[in-house]
């Protein structure tokens, strides 16, 4: 999530398999799962950082998804371990995401959307923009 390594995938909820019909079958949720990497002094700094989630419909962009902002820092409590593979942090956090209407053929089956996650520091000195593929509801 600070730029130097970012990811973001769907997935069935409680598992970390991209899926790009993350609900199906019939699920009221799925999991979006944000993988990150910082470099050493970054990711112990403990600087706090705002983690914005949105969920976009890109087949009726007029539909309104709850944006989810969490206040979080690079520190451990936070996720962010040391990397057994260098100098580097790693954090990789699952938020699940509620699907409305909750049912086969629900109000947005056959809709296509995607996530998109942005980290931003206090001091705005760190940016990352972390999407998922697009996805369809089932």
């Amino acid at each position: 999530m600070a730029g130097q390594g970012t990811a973001g995938a769907t997935a069935h909820t409680g598992s970390t398999v991209p899926a790009t019909a993350p609900n199906a079958p019939a699920a009221g949720t799925f999991d979006l799962v944000l993988h990150a990497v910082a470099d050493g002094a970054l990711g112990s700094s403990g600087a706090p950082y705002t983690l914005t989630i949105s969920a976009i419909d890109l087949t009726a962009v007029t539909q309104g998804w709850p944006t989810r902002t969490l206040h979080q820092a690079f520190d451990t409590a936070n996720g962010w371990t040391l990397s057994g593979t260098g100098p580097h942090y790693r954090c990789t956090q699952t938020f699940a995401v509620p699907v409305p209407g909750r049912r086969p053929g629900g109000p947005l089956a056959g809709h296509t959307l995607q996530c998109v996650a942005s980290l931003v520091t206090q001091d705005a000195q760190i940016a990352a923009i972390i999407r998922s593929n697009p996805f369809v509801l089932v």
